[in-house]
């Protein structure tokens, strides 16, 4: 910004901003990998999803989740785009309400 449009103030904050900004990107990893390091307490119940779901369907649907939060009787997981989200919903509730033994899934997409 120009020093001059800034007009200092009481509270002035001072932003700064990295030099050296850039994106990286790095691949995608099936969601078992990534909750087995990060949250290893839903790995029993992705197993008995598994076993629910049968090694397909599980693949289709639950592999490409971006990620699962549980707590208490709720779970939210959020899935790639609308209708990944509406082939959850349809396809795949019921087993996730027994394989983690909650009464209340909430289902999101990311964009």
């Amino acid at each position: 910004m120009r020093d001059d449009l800034v007009v200092p103030g009481e509270n002035e904050e001072k932003f700064v901003v990295a030099t050296d900004t850039r994106v990286v990107t790095i691949p995608f990893t099936p969601l078992e990998e990534r909750m087995s390091k990060e949250k290893p307490y839903l790995m029993e119940g992705l197993a008995k999803l598994r076993d629910l779901l049968g090694p397909d369907k599980f693949k289709k649907y639950i592999s490409s989740v971006h990620n699962i939060n549980k707590s208490g009787s709720a779970i939210m997981l959020i899935a790639d785009n609308e209708l990944h989200r509406t082939n959850i919903e349809r396809d795949c509730v019921a087993a996730i309400m027994e394989a983690f033994e909650v009464d209340n899934v909430r289902v999101v997409a990311m964009g």
